[in-house]
C-alpha cells in the first residue's frame, strides 16, 4: 500500500513503483510546454476537475472544461499547449513503464 499527499506539484504514481496505471493529478502547476508525442502501447485520459485546458492532438486544438474528458489513443501525436491559471486535472495511462514515449 501506498498513499500520495498532494504538494505543490500535485502527485505521480506508475511503473516505478510497480502501479500498473500511471496515474497525475496536476493542480495549479505552471505549464511545461512539450513537444507533440505519443505512447505506442496504451491511451491516455486526461480529466479536467477545475479550470480549463488545451491539448493539441494532431493538428487540432481540444479545448477542454471542469469535468471534460478527452481520450487520446494510442500512437497519436498530442501535447498540452495551454491551460487556465488555476487549473486542476488527472491524466490516466492504461499501461506504466519506463521509456513509453516514442
Amino acid at each position: 500500500m501506498k498513499k500520495y499527499i498532494v504538494n505543490q506539484d500535485g502527485w505521480f504514481c506508475g511503473h516505478w513503483n510497480n502501479s500498473p496505471l500511471q496515474i497525475k493529478y496536476s493542480e495549479n502547476r505552471p505549464l511545461k510546454i512539450e513537444d507533440q508525442h505519443s505512447h505506442k502501447d496504451f491511451a491516455e485520459y486526461f480529466l479536467v476537475l477545475k479550470g480549463s485546458l488545451t491539448l493539441e492532438v494532431g493538428s487540432k486544438n481540444m479545448a477542454l472544461k471542469k469535468l471534460d474528458l478527452l481520450m487520446i489513443e494510442k500512437n497519436e501525436f498530442h501535447r498540452i499547449i495551454k491551460k487556465s491559471k488555476c487549473c486542476s486535472y488527472v491524466v490516466i495511462k492504461e499501461k506504466s513503464y519506463a521509456n513509453n514515449k516514442a
